[in-house]
């Protein structure tokens, strides 16, 4: 098993309260609370008039956040847990990365 793979295994036991079944997404989606109430607030801020405009990455982005916008459970953790307003811009900023050692890279 990787270092990856037991950091997640890790987390996944220590956060198991913290994971939900989504039951609109397909295939059995596990995602976090926060995940869902991110989800639920850019759907809300989304443009669905023209689903196909674009390319195919954003349709597909599009209708996944559709299913989203009308979640009862979405809105119920919206309410428990304000999300920043402005999450759908940080997903498009860029990101600080630390450099890996090669040791860090061999070990996975």
């Amino acid at each position: 098993m990787s270092y990856k793979e037991r950091g997640v295994k890790k987390w996944l036991a220590e956060n198991r309260q913290e994971m939900i079944c989504c039951p609109y997404q397909p295939g059995q989606l596990m995602i976090s609370k926060q995940s869902c109430s991110k989800r639920y607030e850019i759907g809300q801020r989304e443009d669905f008039d023209d689903l196909m405009k674009g390319d195919v990455f954003n349709y597909a982005y599009k209708k996944g956040l559709s299913l989203c916008r009308n979640c009862p459970i979405g809105k119920k953790l919206a309410i428990a847990r304000p999300v920043v307003k402005d999450a759908a811009e940080h997903r498009n900023s860029p990101r600080k990365f630390k450099s890996r050692t090669s040791t860090q890279r061999i070990a996975g």
